[in-house]
């Protein structure tokens, strides 16, 4: 038939084997080493961003030493009830 020639037949021994879906891994320590340096380099530059927002922050007034918001004041459009326009 048509349909043996397209597809073909399996093999004798029945279907074939299904392949794991997930295979442990294994690194090496100078790996894992370079990924924690990697890590500190992140979360320390992370760190410093976040001091310079805080400072740039209570320069404009905007927040206080404790991190505690000073303007309470809310745009027209984020006040209850506004009707708001969000492009879409």
């Amino acid at each position: 038939m048509a349909t043996e020639t397209a597809v073909g037949k399996l093999a004798e021994g029945g279907a074939e084997t299904a392949k794991p879906a997930y295979v442990k891994k294994t690194y090496s320590p100078e790996f894992l080493a370079e990924q924690e340096a990697i890590m500190a380099r992140v979360r320390e530059e992370g760190a410093k961003r976040i001091h310079r927002s805080c400072e740039r922050l209570e320069a404009l007034g905007i927040i206080d030493k404790d991190g505690n918001r000073l303007k309470k004041e809310l745009p027209a459009d984020m006040l209850p009830g506004a009707d708001r326009d969000f492009g879409g």
